[in-house]
Order: C-alpha cells, then sequence, then structure tokens
C-alpha cells in the first residue's frame, strides 16, 4: 500500500468515527428528548381549562371568589356533645346560608356510632342515639351533599370533640 493509500484509508477512518459519534450523539438526544416527554405530567383528560385571556386581574380574581363562595360549606358541631341515657346531644346544624344539605357520622374509637340522614340548609340535628357512646374523644364527619340528589359533593370534613356526660356538660 503506497503512502496516499494509507492516507486515504486513515481518513477513512477518521469520517467514519466522526459520523458514528456524531450518529450516537444523536440518537442520544433523541433518547433524552423521548424520555423527558414520557417523563412530564399528563393533563386530565377530563379536566376543563378556565380561561382567563382579555379579562383583567380584577375580573379573575372576583371569578375565582365566586367559585369559591358558591362551593363554600359552613360546618357548625358542638365541641363538647352531652352524654345522656345513650342519646349524644352533637348539635350538628346545617346553616341556612349553605348551598349543600349535610349528612354527618359520629365515631369514637374508630366505631361508627351514628350514621345521620340528610340534614337541609337551615336544620339541625340536637340528639342522635349512640347507645355505645362514652366519655372521651370521639369524631364528627361532616359530609356536604348535593340538596336535589342527595348525592355526596366535595369532601367530608372531620370534627375532633368531646363528649362529656350531661352532669358535667356545664351550661354549654
Amino acid at each position: 500500500m503506497s503512502r496516499s493509500e494509507q492516507e486515504n484509508s486513515k481518513s477513512k477512518k477518521k469520517r467514519r468515527i466522526v459520523a458514528l459519534i456524531v450518529f450516537l450523539l444523536l440518537l442520544l438526544s433523541i433518547g433524552s428528548c423521548a424520555m423527558w416527554q414520557f417523563s412530564q405530567p399528563k393533563a386530565d383528560p377530563g379536566a376543563t381549562v378556565q380561561g382567563y385571556e382579555g379579562k383583567s386581574d380584577e375580573e379573575i380574581i372576583a371569578d375565582l371568589n365566586r367559585q369559591a363562595e358558591e362551593s363554600r360549606m359552613t360546618i357548625s358541631v358542638s365541641a363538647k356533645p352531652k352524654l345522656s341515657d345513650g342519646k349524644v346531644r352533637v348539635n350538628v346544624s346545617n346553616v341556612a346560608e349553605n348551598k349543600f344539605s349535610q349528612t354527618f357520622t359520629l365515631s369514637q374509637d374508630g366505631v361508627e356510632l351514628y350514621s345521620s340522614g340528610l340534614i337541609a340548609p337551615g336544620e339541625a340535628v340536637e340528639w342522635c342515639e349512640a347507645p355505645d357512646a362514652h366519655e372521651g374523644s370521639a369524631t364528627v364527619t361532616v359530609q356536604g351533599c348535593d340538596p336535589e340528589t342527595g348525592t355526596p359533593s366535595g369532601n367530608p370534613q372531620s370534627v375532633a370533640v368531646t363528649i362529656v356526660a350531661a352532669s358535667t356538660a356545664g351550661s354549654e
């Protein structure tokens, strides 16, 4: 082999190596892009995106406040329910301003002692039958419900309460 043929052969090897390196870098970058794309969180197909194009900050804030007001629910529960003859005075009130009906459960020691029916806005449950209740910590869990269908709406909210004997409950 002549010197020029050797140089030509070396030059071809260098080009092949460079081409191979460029090809591997290209594959690596494509693979990295694909992995990045697949690792990104996906949009919820059932989600509705609210568009605020063309609205001022004040209009956006007013709309968000309106949405929050429409979904707000006040919970009213006695912090120290009284226990008397197998009944507990829970005083669960669904205030008239609420847009949702409510249901509630009374639980103690991990056991559900009472489950209410639907309580419309403006109504209250003063006493509930709970023969297994005793003095001590308990939980009242309130669930908002659609006022027409009674189906649960939103997340239930739990309130820690302390059941006390009616004779020691004071004037509450």
